[in-house]
């Protein structure tokens, strides 16, 4: 029991550090931080490893290499594995229900691109003719949805 208490210790070392180094890096450095924080936690193993096959068992006691191996190393690790891939599943499925809730929330670089399209726009067009322009897009949102209601009804 204590070993997996260890193994999730050490992936939430790795799931908050990853979160650190993209704090700290400009762009987000790792996208899935929920399998990266996996890669210490398998370092760990492969070394703990290692060490329970290199050495020799305690004297006095019934443990074999293949009981420690598979009871303090492969259990955890799978059951850390498994938990990682679920949260993952789950962390998906509830940004999913958010971004069908609100979908400009989700969608910040498109957002972000119209912006900088209509800067554009706005330079190139001369001042005056930016009132008149605003005022066709709006009388054309104006027929579009009269439109749709007579449609819907």
């Amino acid at each position: 029991m204590g070993a997996i208490f260890f193994y999730i210790c050490i992936y939430f070392i790795g799931y908050y550090g990853s979160n650190i180094l993209n704090m700290l890096t400009v762009r987000p450095f790792i996208t899935n931080r929920y399998m990266a924080a996996l890669l210490p936690v398998y370092g760990v193993a492969l070394t703990h490893a290692y060490v329970i096959v290199s050495s020799p068992p305690p004297q006095g006691t019934g443990v074999t290499i293949e009981y420690a191996l598979l009871v303090f190393i492969t259990l955890p690790v799978v059951v850390v594995t498994l938990g990682a891939a679920y949260f993952m599943w789950n962390s998906k499925g509830r940004h999913e229900d958010h971004a069908a809730i609100n979908p400009s929330d989700s969608d910040q670089k498109s957002v972000e691109t119209t912006t900088t399209e209509m800067d554009d726009l706005k330079t190139e067009m001369p001042s005056e003719n930016i009132e008149s322009s605003n005022e066709t897009l709006v009388n054309k949102e104006i027929d579009a949805n009269k439109s749709k209601n007579s449609k819907e009804t």
